[in-house]
């Protein structure tokens, strides 16, 4: 029997806002559509949903994460779903969690480095932090710069939201990642009851055609950790076109920064793409740039990358390997090295063969490792663990 064949009856996924608009809330819609199509009846409790068309029964109450209310008005109407699991995303309010278990195992997906106080878990860049949420983390924004310019006024916040989301995860049954860096970071923090939960492209398949030969793409937001200065940079050293997918707070500066590198002319900013769009702009690239500064919790427009057959240059930071095989399917770089960045891209761009043997290599690891299946699979034996840590604590 697979493990996909011990899926649940009936999941209730719980998650601030139900859309596609943004990392955590199209996982959510996927990972829910997966489900649904093995037969799993799905019910979804969010604060917002754009739409409620799909394979789910979506249920929304407007002051789910209100902390004035008490949890039973907070979870309205969706008190007395009849589910065998509850999978919450993106939550940092432990007394939800508690009131929510009572009835059901229940897993917290972490999606990024939750008992982290400034959420981007590094000090330099490629210099992730190992230590536990604790006080040390005060003293470290202070000292460190590890809160990465948000000045002391919000450094009280900031801790006690990562203490609550670590409280959430300490209340589930399994705290649920999405690649090797996250569980590490779970681990430090004491948490037992983990699993890792493979991810996979939701973009659609776009017709195989010629990549434009000299041309390199970032998807993603345009906020400093993601470090699409330093790219844009490298793409001053090196002969392509460069094409910028996302928004962010980083925009402008990235524009003034291109026309001061005196390459406006051969960079492109197209704003948030939907799926089809960006599916587009990969199979049209020649390489697929991730310059990250901080340590990448998993990087999945690496994958959407191979499944179109495209190589990657990479930071070599966070859950990057779990995905990439240097030298075979990409290339990793120091973060923030703008040299050795220009250099990898100019390596790719300019060698054919290589290009076309890593996309192939990339391609064939995403459908061993990163397809639906394996993580409906990896999806049901965690709500099965869940379960089991459940009952053992009835």
């Amino acid at each position: 029997m697979s493990d996909a064949a011990r899926l649940p009856r009936a999941v209730m996924i719980v998650t601030p806002r139900w859309t596609r608009n943004g990392g955590v809330g199209a996982h959510a819609q996927a990972s829910a559509a997966a489900l649904a199509a093995h037969g799993v009846e799905v019910t979804v409790l969010a604060a917002r949903a754009d739409s409620s068309e799909g394979p789910a029964h979506v249920i929304v109450s407007e002051r789910l994460f209100d902390r004035g209310a008490d949890p039973a008005t907070r979870v309205g109407d969706a008190a007395g779903a009849d589910v065998d699991v509850v999978h919450v995303h993106q939550a940092d309010h432990p007394e939800l969690v508690a009131y929510l278990r009572r009835g059901a195992p229940l897993v917290v997906s972490a999606h990024a480095y939750s008992a982290c106080p400034s959420s981007v878990h590094y000090f330099r860049p490629g210099q992730e932090c190992r230590r536990a949420h604790g006080p040390g983390c005060v003293a470290n924004m202070a000292l460190r710069g590890c809160s990465h310019g948000r000045g002391p006024g919000a450094w009280r916040e900031m801790y006690e939201r990562s203490l609550r989301a670590l409280q959430a995860l300490r209340h589930a049954d399994l705290a649920v990642s999405y690649s090797s860096a996250v569980d590490r970071h779970l681990e430090q923090n004491g948490l037992e009851r983990r699993a890792v939960v493979p991810l996979f492209s939701t973009l659609p398949a776009s017709p195989d055609h010629a990549a434009r030969p000299r041309r390199v793409l970032y998807a993603g937001r345009l906020v400093k950790p993601k470090g699409v200065d330093v790219l844009v940079r490298a793409a001053a050293r090196v002969d392509c076109e460069l094409v910028v997918c996302g928004e962010g707070r980083e925009l402008e500066p990235l524009r003034r920064r291109a026309r001061s590198l005196g390459i406006a002319s051969r960079v492109t900013f197209t704003g948030w793409l939907d799926e089809a769009s960006l599916a587009d702009q990969i199979a049209e690239a020649a390489v697929i740039a991730i310059p990250s500064l901080w340590p990448e919790p998993f990087g999945l427009v690496g994958v959407e990358a191979y499944a179109a057959a495209r190589p990657v240059v990479a930071s070599d930071t966070g859950g990057v390997r779990d995905w990439m095989t240097e030298g075979v399917d990409g290339l990793a770089v120091p973060a923030g090295d703008v040299a050795a960045l220009a250099a990898a891209l100019e390596r790719l761009l300019g060698d054919d063969g290589l290009r076309e043997r890593m996309g192939a290599a990339g391609r064939a690891s995403v459908a061993a490792r990163f397809e639906r299946e394996h993580h409906v699979s990896a999806l049901a034996a965690a709500y099965a663990a869940a379960g089991a840590a459940h009952a053992a604590a009835r």
